[in-house]
């Protein structure tokens, strides 16, 4: 037989992955992105635990404080999680500054297939606490459950993947420099009196326009529902006010989630975690610029664009005033013991029979002649008296509506 001098098949990766070259993998994006630390196993406050372990990762700022713990074969995970959660509870408790803490702990197993504890919540443990696993052979992570503070299990798997594709774990001394950027993160914070003009600044705007993003927010899925877009330039400045609310109320709870770093946020919105002064100051100098800027153009802008908007806009036009059906969502003036016309023959013929008209405010507007019962849906309204009042009509099946602001009050000058 002759020698084939085809090449057989190279598998870069051989040999399974070692607990130390997955934590290492993982941990290099775990600390900077969740704020973890490392300790050493010859840490004296993590005695109780480090036997069963070859890492250990904390976090403890914040309302979820966490263990991240990584053991390999012929190590105890189920022991390291109930003696780690027991260390939590006693040590990372409430105090005057943070009033609620739930601690987490997650141990991440990391050997052949064949010798690992099964996944899931650790029983009995004081503190919420899961073991995680890994197939060191194959790079299958099973991350179930998930205790309070716990990193997103993507990043184990994305170690697991690198290190199955035959990529070289991270040295000690990348390890080293990521932590750093933890510690570079720290020095996010505002001096003080920065952060207090901006708690009164957040403080203002949540009393003058966080109800009206609220209200806004509950009314727009209405108005915005299936047909009702804007139909005049009326409702688009109703639709454009509405809009400019909610945008304000989000505006409003990011910068309370930064201002109290709710979740961390401060740490990990970008722009605003920057470890640049200069960026960090001109990212809250453009969100505060965007603020203003929404609550001028509500308060300013918005109502002047309204006012050009009225229909008939001629004040000399005020005595007998029209209006039909591109008026919707719109605002007119009329004059006391002037009159309004309401013409909606624009509306399909197969909906005018049965058109009902009302008025909000009748001492204001009154109906005084409705629609004939063969005719177009017409009617007129008297104005009797200074005030407000709204035009509103329907038709018999309910698919078509018309709504009017009418404002009456003194001839203008």
């Amino acid at each position: 037989m002759g020698i084939s001098s085809e090449r057989a098949p190279y598998h870069r990766r051989a040999l399974p992955f070692t607990a130390e070259d997955l934590a290492r993998t993982a941990l290099v994006r775990i600390l900077p992105r969740s704020r973890y630390r490392l300790a050493a196993q010859t840490d004296a406050r993590f005695q109780s635990f480090a036997a069963n372990t070859t890492r250990i990762a904390y976090r403890q700022q914040g309302s979820a404080p966490s263990l991240l713990l990584f053991s390999g074969p012929g190590q105890n995970p189920q022991a390291a999680a109930m003696a780690a959660a027991s260390w939590a509870e006693q040590n990372w408790r409430p105090n005057a500054i943070q009033r609620r803490v739930k601690p987490g702990v997650v141990v991440v197993h990391v050997a052949p297939g064949n010798q690992l504890t099964p996944a899931g919540p650790v029983a009995g443990a004081v503190v919420p606490a899961a073991v995680w696993t890994v197939d060191s052979a194959a790079g299958k992570v099973v991350a179930a459950g998930r205790p309070p503070g716990s990193p997103s299990a993507a990043e184990l798997k994305h170690a697991a993947g690198a290190l199955m594709r035959g990529e070289p774990a991270p040295s000690l001394g990348e390890l080293d420099l990521a932590e750093r950027g933890v510690m570079q993160l720290r020095t996010v914070s505002m001096p003080r009196a920065v952060s207090g003009l901006l708690g009164l600044f957040l403080f203002f705007f949540a009393l003058r326009y966080g109800i009206g993003g609220l209200l806004s927010l509950m009314i727009m899925p209405s108005l915005l529902s299936a047909g009702a877009y804007p139909a005049s330039s009326g409702k688009l400045l109703v639709v454009v006010q509405l809009g400019i609310n909610v945008v304000l109320l989000a505006g409003i709870l990011l910068g309370a989630g930064l201002l109290f770093n709710f979740r961390n946020m401060a740490f990990r919105v970008p722009g605003f975690s920057s470890g640049a002064s200069t960026t960090r100051n001109v990212t809250w100098g453009a969100y505060i610029a965007v603020m203003i800027g929404m609550a001028v153009a509500l308060d300013g802008v918005l109502p002047a664009a309204e006012h050009r908007s009225l229909v008939n806009p001629n004040p000399n036009q005020y005595t007998h005033v029209s209006a039909t059906i591109t008026d919707d969502g719109g605002e007119t003036y009329v004059v006391v013991n002037g009159d309004l016309t309401v013409d909606l023959s624009g509306w399909p013929q197969s909906e005018w029979s049965g058109v009902q008209f009302t008025t909000s405010n009748p001492s204001v507007l009154s109906l005084d002649a409705k629609p004939a019962a063969s005719g177009p849906p017409i009617a007129t309204f008297t104005a009797h008296q200074a005030g407000a009042s709204r035009v509103n009509a329907t038709s018999a099946d309910g698919r078509y509506s018309f709504q009017l602001r009418v404002d009456v009050g003194p001839q203008p000058t």
